[in-house]
């Protein structure tokens, strides 16, 4: 399960940035959980890791980039869902030179009451330092 929180709002109505100890939880949970299989409960914060590897990095990336649409046409299917942030990581194995490619992906799925329109959200709403909402090729 990665769950990392249940959705805060301020008085304005915009989302409270996720504790940093929150989403290290949930990606301990996650990396615990046996199954590969994203969360989209509502009125949550959830995070997720899309990972592959190649034996170069071009390899790798279309490996990956091919998980990732999976991944966000599932999402984006979901009434509420909003990414947040996207971190990714690449590297290289030293024993058999392998290339691994990860993007840890936080998102919410907003309650109904709460779901809105994508062209009212906050790009860097709910961000931490170190996330980026770069949009991975």
């Amino acid at each position: 399960m990665a769950i990392v929180s249940t959705c805060a709002y301020d008085s304005r109505g915009q989302l409270v940035r996720t504790d940093m100890l929150d989403i290290s939880r949930a990606k301990i949970r996650l990396d615990l959980d046996t199954g590969e299989n994203p969360t989209f409960e509502r009125g949550h914060t959830h995070v997720f890791v899309v990972s592959d590897m190649g034996v170069t990095a071009e390899q790798a990336r279309e490996r990956v980039n091919t998980r990732l649409r999976r991944f966000f046409d599932r999402a984006e299917a979901e009434r509420g869902f909003r990414r947040i942030a996207t971190k990714r990581r690449q590297s290289k194995n030293r024993l058999n030179l392998n290339t691994t490619i990860s993007y840890e992906i936080l998102y919410v799925v907003e309650s109904d009451e709460r779901s809105r329109s994508r062209s009212f959200e906050s790009p860097r709403a709910g961000c931490q330092q170190g996330w980026s909402t770069v949009t991975p090729r």
